[in-house]
């Protein structure tokens, strides 16, 4: 999701990797926006050395300092389905503690996965993704208390389960596409499990012509694809610039 709203903003993606730890992008929205990334939970790292999620979040605030204590400072948790409805309790007592109560939260709930037979990875039974269900209400309801925003992405990706991209985990939902001009720069032989239309889910034309420039914009050396990725990231959008219309009309 980050690297799509990165690419929709910039409308193009000069840079991508597997971001596995802590990452900082300066260069989005003529720089005039800061991003940064902290993945969790840190699973190679034995469970007694693993930072907790208190301790993860409250360092990727401190690394991003300075930031405001109003709605233009914007804090994005989600996960395929490690989070639970106690995170967002420490969430609200991290931001108090660091004096950033006023800052906008949005929560991308779980997400389908899991559930088909892969080897070295573990596989749910229908029994585990009934309670998946039943948390991700949970989180909802949380969220709503807390007044945070919230992207649903497992009512999303229940419909659609059988769309998941490459990938050893099969709980991915996009794939990164090198482009020609990535391609003649770094000379690597790249497949892609199946061919994408960006914006056949936008019913507005304006938008979906909008959205088919930039995915097919020949100077960008990488594009994110995958449709339902597409759909959620999009949300994701429109609820932090409903937020930020929000701000401005105060």
């Amino acid at each position: 999701m980050m690297y799509y709203l990165i690419e929709r903003v910039n409308e193009t993606l000069q840079e991508w990797q597997k971001a596995h730890g802590m990452k900082f992008y300066h260069n989005v929205n003529n720089r005039s926006t800061f991003i940064s990334y902290s993945y969790y939970p840190q699973f190679w790292i034995n469970v007694s050395l693993r930072p907790t999620f208190e301790e993860a979040l409250e360092q990727l605030l401190l690394r991003s300092q300075p930031l405001e204590n109003t709605g233009q400072t914007i804090l994005v948790i989600g996960g395929v389905q490690w989070l639970n409805f106690s995170h967002l309790h420490i969430i609200q007592k991290v931001l108090k503690r660091m004096n950033l109560s006023n800052i906008m939260v949005v929560i991308k709930s779980l997400g389908v996965g899991f559930h088909l037979p892969v080897d070295g990875v573990h596989t749910l039974s229908p029994a585990e993704i009934q309670n998946l269900w039943n948390e991700n209400l949970a989180i909802l309801n949380t969220a709503k208390q807390y007044g945070y925003e919230v992207v649903d992405t497992f009512i999303i990706t229940m419909g659609r389960y059988k769309e998941f991209l490459q990938g050893k985990c099969g709980c991915h939902f996009h794939e990164v596409a090198k482009s020609k001009v990535s391609e003649r720069s770094f000379p690597t032989a790249t497949t892609f499990s199946r061919p994408y239309a960006l914006g056949k889910y936008f019913n507005n034309q304006s938008n979906l012509v909008k959205l088919q420039a930039y995915a097919s914009n020949s100077q960008s050396p990488y594009h994110v694809r995958g449709p339902i990725n597409q759909v959620y990231s999009e949300i994701l959008l429109s609820r932090i610039c409903r937020n930020n219309r929000k701000d401005a009309g105060m």
